[in-house]
């Protein structure tokens, strides 16, 4: 242009400036985990465990005062990603100096920090009137740019549930209720909260954490207070026998949950267990029972003084009744709320995250069958049929949609 248009040329490399920091800023932060050092309070031998990348190790600290995690980066520092296998009552976020930089979150047992380009982190439990433990199953570090979606980003439970899914061990949900739930979230836009009847173990937690966060929920689910049992007998009253507090303890929490989340609608596991598992149809059974008694303010009084009684006004079971009168879903059709994928394909998506379960399945025939979507939830025991067992509202006339009958304000 021979110095004829420096508007023009001062326009142009503004623009090229802008566009760059555009593409700069859209950039996915680096992952800085593996460049960073990580001193421990205790078991320092186990530090390798927490920057795996694998969620079946992890480091936790012995009972002692004040456990901590310090972190060192040359790069400034711009978010952090903790994956909790024990949390303490509480911790701190802090920088080399010992400043605050955020009071620890007990929430969710998944959480990201961003933070400011600190190079020396520490997370910190405080000193308290008795010693405490700090654990990881992983914890990630992130530099400048976009965090990745992976990263895990809670918002508490629902306050009001419009669907309360039940599902005995983290996985069956996806297996059994997975394409239900999914839609239920991302396509229907209700409230969907699920609820575990176990844990398992803080490995499997953290699998379902991941499992939920692919399938697209973002409120935090429950897990009970229950441990994973498979009675020898392999009958529902001996899994009743084996829960902490047996039946009563079982109704009690789970009416208990019911009062909480006060769903319109209850889903949960089919009368025979699917495959027959006792805690399948343990869970199954309570969730009958305590239809009627959520309601009754007489019933389990501690929880309805806590939260007040509450009539569910609809109770599906997976494979319920006659199948002519199932309410149904087509799970098979590919979706944009599901990036292209079916409900089937997403569920099964998610179902990967439980990595723990890979080979894990059950004999038919004498014959082992691993788990997946497509063998359990498509073939076996399809996860798009549910029946009806309990209405206040009424009986299913058009059987495609749990909350039939039930209008958007809830009121019948």
């Amino acid at each position: 242009m021979n110095g004829k248009h420096p508007g023009k040329i001062l326009f142009f490399l503004l623009l090229a400036l802008c566009l760059y920091a555009a593409r700069a800023c859209a950039d996915e932060a680096e992952n800085l985990t593996s460049e960073c050092v990580f001193e421990l309070s205790a078991n320092r031998a186990q530090v390798n465990s927490i920057t795996d990348g694998d969620y079946r190790t992890y480091w936790s600290s012995d009972k002692q005062w004040e456990p901590y995690v310090k972190i060192r980066s040359e790069t400034p520092v711009r978010g952090l990603y903790l994956c909790f296998r024990t949390m303490p009552d509480s911790y701190r976020i802090l920088d080399g100096e010992g400043s605050l930089l955020a009071e620890g979150d007990t929430r969710f047992h998944h959480v990201f920090y961003p933070l400011d380009g600190a190079t020396d982190i520490e997370i910190r439990v405080p000193k308290g009137e008795k010693k405490a433990t700090l654990g990881f199953n992983e914890i990630f570090v992130f530099g400048a740019g976009e965090i990745p979606g992976w990263i895990q980003r809670w918002e508490e439970p629902y306050e009001k549930a419009d669907i309360l899914f039940f599902s005995t061990h983290p996985d069956d949900e996806l297996l059994f209720m997975g394409g239900a739930i999914a839609t239920g979230s991302l396509a229907d836009h209700r409230n969907i909260q699920v609820v575990y009847f176990t844990s398992s173990n803080t490995t499997r937690r953290s699998e379902a954490l991941n499992g939920l966060w692919t399938l697209g929920l973002r409120h935090y689910p429950e897990f009970g207070p229950f441990s994973d049992q498979y009675p020898p007998s392999g009958l529902m009253k001996d899994a009743y026998n084996a829960a902490k507090g047996k039946k009563d303890g079982v109704w009690s929490w789970m009416t208990g949950i019911i009062r909480k989340y006060r769903p319109e609608v209850v889903v949960t596991h089919a009368e025979k267990g699917e495959y027959g598992h006792p805690q399948h149809r343990m869970v199954a059974d309570s969730a009958k029972a305590c239809f009627e008694r959520a309601a009754d303010a007489d019933v389990y009084p501690e929880s309805a003084c806590a939260f007040g009684a509450w009539q569910v006004k609809k109770l599906y079971l997976h494979l319920y009744g006659d199948e002519a009168e199932q309410t149904r879903f087509d799970f098979t059709v590919p979706r944009e709320e599901f990036g292209g994928l079916t409900a089937n394909e997403l569920a099964q998506k998610a179902y990967e995250q439980h990595v723990t379960q890979a080979g894990k399945g059950n004999t038919f025939n004498g014959k082992l069958v691993p788990f997946s979507v497509e063998e359990y939830g498509v073939k076996r025991y399809p996860a798009n049929r549910f029946g009806l067992y309990a209405s206040t509202v009424g009986p299913d006339i058009l059987h495609d949609d749990f909350m039939e009958n039930i209008p958007a304000d809830g009121e019948p």
